[in-house]
């Protein structure tokens, strides 16, 4: 006869759970980015990398928006509404981190520089757990010498660069 055990339920947060606060992060995150810097950063997604990635990770929104069409011939505006809808409306987490990665990919300079300054602070980027005005200052001061103001500001926010919502709004305050 075999004696079974009870199933421990104190165990850490399974992958399906990390995963689900991944989703909701991403869709906070592009959430909070004001009307004309999320259609700017849907315009630099690149469609001919993106829609195989969104074939083969969500069939059903591919199959639903972009079947049949060429890639050179979805523009931005169509996928700022596709990403409106499935995001925000049916809160489709993996096609905002999916968003994400493919605007970082696209804009990888901005992406490593951002990465190259904050990692200055801590090369553990994922311990950081709040950064101070002092310290994001000269962050910022050098990303937006080299590139635009906007794209600055999509990739702290799409990227969670731990800055307080204070510090984001008296940085980026015309941008929001």
């Amino acid at each position: 006869m075999t004696d079974l055990q009870p199933t421990d339920t104190t165990e850490p947060a399974a992958p399906a759970e990390e995963t689900r606060n991944d989703d909701q992060d991403a869709i906070e995150a592009l959430a909070s980015l004001p009307v004309k810097l999320f259609a700017r950063m849907c315009r630099a997604i690149p469609m001919r990398t993106f829609l195989p990635e969104l074939e083969r990770l969500d069939r059903a929104v591919f199959y639903r928006y972009f079947k049949g069409y060429r890639p050179a011939k979805i523009d931005g505006s169509h996928l700022e509404k596709v990403l409106r809808k499935e995001i925000f409306d049916n809160r489709n987490g993996l096609l905002a981190q999916l968003a994400i990665y493919n605007w970082d990919e696209s804009e990888w300079r901005i992406y490593q520089a951002l990465q190259k300054q904050v990692k200055a602070i801590n090369e553990d980027v994922e311990a950081i757990e709040a950064i101070s005005k002092e310290e994001a200052d000269p962050i910022m001061d050098a990303l937006e010498a080299e590139f635009d103001k906007r794209d600055v500001y999509i990739a702290t926010i799409i990227n969670g660069v731990r800055v307080s919502p204070e510090y984001v709004a008296e940085r980026f305050g015309a941008l929001r």
